[in-house]
């Protein structure tokens, strides 16, 4: 779906030109033709590229600009509680209008957000598919050709991924243990060399 080509306050602007001209028209058709759903569209309007907010605002500015046009119009009310209740009526629904077509702008903005936040996960990850014949000893593979390597050239040849090697806890004192000759183990000592065999003492010479 694309973005709004309007900005919001482009929005707001093109929304009271409408309601003024709706009114207006209204104004001029007097009782006789009703225009009370017209002032729906500049409601729509701001909803969709301004924001539930504006639309708000523009819900009661077009409740009160119909009732001016009413009164301007010299409809005639029994009591003023009628005419409140009139009001309160287009309010309403032009507060629904907002509030409805408001949350589905934000709806739909937010699903955009997320799918091009997953469109950009996935231009980063390239899937291995299939069986991949691995060294029990040495963790070579071996390629579609029949050549043994490294598990890391092979996948930074099919992939975006790339390799940086250290080492591990484990290994690392295993390792530290080698090198210092301590294996976890009683170390077996060498045997001693052979004494030379003792000599008779020489007697004195006569």
């Amino acid at each position: 779906m694309t973005e709004p080509s309007l900005s919001p306050k482009t929005g707001v602007t093109a929304s009271l030109t409408i309601t003024l001209l709706v009114a207006w028209m209204d104004y001029l058709t007097g009782l006789d033709l009703e225009f009370s759903a017209f002032y729906i569209l500049p409601v729509l309007l701001a909803a969709w590229f301004a924001g539930r907010r504006w639309a708000v605002a523009l819900a009661v500015v077009n409740a009160v600009a119909w009732s001016a046009v009413d009164f301007g119009g010299g409809h005639p009310h029994p009591r003023m509680f009628y005419a409140l209740w009139e009001f309160l009526n287009h309010v309403s629904v032009y507060l629904l209008v907002a509030a409805t077509v408001g949350g589905l702008r934000l709806a739909i903005a937010r699903q955009q957000a997320s799918n091009l936040e997953l469109s950009h996960a996935l231009e980063e990850v390239v899937e291995l598919k299939g069986l991949l014949p691995v060294c029990a000893w040495c963790h070579k593979v071996r390629d579609d050709q029949g050549y043994w390597g490294q598990l890391e050239t092979y996948i930074e040849a099919r992939t975006h991924a790339s390799f940086t090697h250290g080492i591990c806890p484990d290994c690392q004192a295993r390792v530290m243990a080698e090198r210092s000759g301590i294996t976890g183990e009683q170390p077996v000592l060498p045997p001693l060399p052979a004494l030379p065999p003792t000599l008779p003492p020489r007697s004195p010479a006569t």
